[in-house]
């Protein structure tokens, strides 16, 4: 059997880690773990796992496939999916016992008379994507109180455009909309907060907050997850597949966009971006090599990339290369790969594709 060209490892004591962090925050709300997306390319069953384990309450997803992948293997989760339900797709939710979000009014007209259904009530509160109009949002909240089955009315919640930014006006905006229509429903759990609100607003805090990205150790305000107590759960690696070296004047990768100026060495290394690692980072990215930093010094190509080794560095065939991780002293976090993209994190993480195997470590 081959090994792979290149490795995901998810640290599942990190996330189970992360999760008690963000509940300390929340204070005495409840933490509904997002793993939409495949928990961001972290893996959402085994994520999922880590965080009901850890005391997350919930588990939010985007679609109902999503839900199904997880009822399939955590049958007793409770399960919310956030994108409005698709016509006829509300069988479906009622089977997977998965609480739908009503968004839209079409959204509110097929589920009103549906009284096995489950129902979340998003309003419009400055998104400007899903959401009720706040007129609309307290009719049917108040509907589905008094109904026959008042309990089916999960929650009231929004969701916040500003709230990593160290400007807080628009967010207040946000805040106070929201305040004036979960002030009529004290009954039902009201939820506003995503990561950075979380960490940094204990004011935007009601009855459960919805962490996505903190749940997985990477910062919601791009900088470094430490800062927050927070700890990275994925590390991503390969391995040296040869060491080449270069004289003056010779070129490597396409386009010749790599020409060494003096003798030097690089490492090539199996990954590309048909692995997820992006053509971008071509000339400015950086791996760990036997603890130390190597810059990504020709184009990044479907499935390779070379590094430039210091002069002083021993590198061997099969030496451990760390695409994002720690290695040594050092870590190369998504953030890093995320500011010299011009993206967020959560791009990046969704982006590493499945060709590399994966391999989850438990959480103790």
């Amino acid at each position: 059997m081959h090994a792979p060209r290149s490795l995901v490892a998810i640290d599942l004591a990190a996330v189970a880690g992360n999760v008690r962090r963000l509940r300390a925050a929340a204070g005495g709300a409840e933490v509904w773990a997002v793993v939409k997306a495949d928990a961001y390319g972290h893996g959402a069953v085994d994520v999922g796992r880590a965080a009901l384990e850890a005391g997350a309450a919930r588990l939010c997803v985007a679609t109902l496939g999503e839900a199904r992948a997880l009822r399939d293997a955590l049958p007793g989760a409770p399960l919310i999916a956030l994108l409005p339900l698709r016509p006829g797709e509300e069988d479906e939710a009622v089977r997977l016992g998965c609480a739908a979000v009503v968004s839209t009014p079409a959204a509110w007209a097929r589920a009103r008379d549906r009284h096995d259904l489950d129902v979340h009530v998003e309003v419009e509160t400055g998104m400007g994507r899903w959401g009720l109009p706040p007129e609309l949002a307290l009719v049917a909240g108040r509907e589905l109180a008094a109904g026959p089955r008042p309990e089916r009315l999960h929650g009231l919640m929004s969701h916040l455009a500003t709230a990593d930014e160290d400007d807080g006006a628009f967010a207040d905006r946000q805040a106070a909309a929201f305040a004036g229509l979960a002030a009529a429903f004290p009954a039902c759990p009201r939820h506003l907060a995503n990561s950075a609100a979380t960490l940094r607003r204990p004011d935007l805090v009601w009855d459960a907050v919805r962490p996505g990205l903190a749940v997985l150790g990477m910062d919601p305000f791009h900088v470094d997850p430490a800062a927050r107590g927070l700890v990275p759960a994925l590390r991503w690696t390969s391995a040296v597949a040869s060491v080449r070296a270069l004289a003056a004047g010779d070129s490597c990768g396409y386009g010749r966009r790599f020409v060494a100026e003096a003798p030097c060495r690089v490492a090539l290394v199996p990954v590309g971006y048909a692995d997820g690692y992006r053509r971008g980072l071509s000339g400015h990215g950086e791996v760990l090599i036997g603890g130390r930093r190597c810059r990504v010094a020709a184009t990044v190509s479907m499935d390779q990339l070379a590094a430039l080794l210091p002069d002083d560095l021993g590198v061997s065939e099969g030496d451990e290369v760390v695409l994002i991780g720690a290695q040594g002293d050092d870590r190369i976090r998504a953030e890093e790969h995320a500011q010299r993209l011009g993206t967020i994190a959560y791009e990046v993480t969704c982006g590493i594709g499945t060709a590399p195997a994966r391999a989850r470590r438990e959480a103790r």
